[in-house]
């Protein structure tokens, strides 16, 4: 008596073959969908870094702003303590530029003070920020650069004084109560920094030395 051979059907075949293709699918959805969230996780977190880094840089420039005139390009002192405007260091925007104190020098190691010109400006939609060795800079003398934030839009400063706040600042011989920053983030959008300055103003010999 002949037994007949016991196997799968072509349609079992091709049946199994459809629930195997819609597993595997399916399985590789939630892989993409998993690996897309971890790199938009990992783009959020690296762009919150880098947003917090500058804002540290910034709160420590801005907070130990120094009533301190400048020498630019080995000319004589500037009148002004804080320079502004959109003519200020070639940016898109507005640009501003100051001395700050508390440049950390332990023990004096390096062949400077502890007092250093920086300057904050927007190019090619950058947020930049620029420092200079020494206060005084012969001619010739170029900042280092560094971009702290990219893709910002539209970087202005406003000033706080007796008369209230202001858009631009020429005041010489002091600086202003306060100062705001404001620029447009492409991920958290409108960006407002608010500091008040000490050391308000230049001590009056100095001013009395500069007229």
């Amino acid at each position: 008596m002949l037994r007949r051979a016991k196997g799968f059907t072509l349609l079992e075949v091709l049946l199994a073959l459809v629930v195997f293709a819609s597993i595997s699918l399916t399985a590789y959805q939630v892989l993409q969908t998993v690996q897309r969230s971890d790199m938009q996780s990992r783009e959020v977190g690296e762009t919150l870094q880098q947003l917090q880094r500058a804002l540290v840089i910034m709160d420590s420039d801005f907070r130990q702003m120094a009533a301190r005139r400048q020498r630019i390009n080995g000319q004589a002192p500037t009148e002004q303590l804080l320079l502004a405007g959109r003519d200020v260091l070639q940016s898109e925007s507005m640009g501003v530029r100051f001395t700050r104190t508390g440049w950390i020098n332990p023990q004096a190691r390096f062949p400077r003070g502890e007092v250093v010109a920086v300057g904050y400006r927007q190019r090619d939609g950058n947020l930049e920020r620029l420092r200079w060795r020494y206060p005084d800079q012969a001619a010739g003398d170029e900042p280092a650069v560094a971009t702290l934030l990219s893709d910002i839009d539209e970087l202005t400063f406003r000033f706080y004084t007796k008369e209230g706040w202001q858009n631009s600042y020429d005041t010489a011989h002091a600086l202003p109560k306060a100062m705001q920053i404001r620029f447009t983030h492409p991920r958290y959008g409108q960006l407002v920094r608010t500091y008040l300055l000490a050391g308000q103003t230049l001590p009056a010999p100095l001013q009395r030395e500069a007229q």
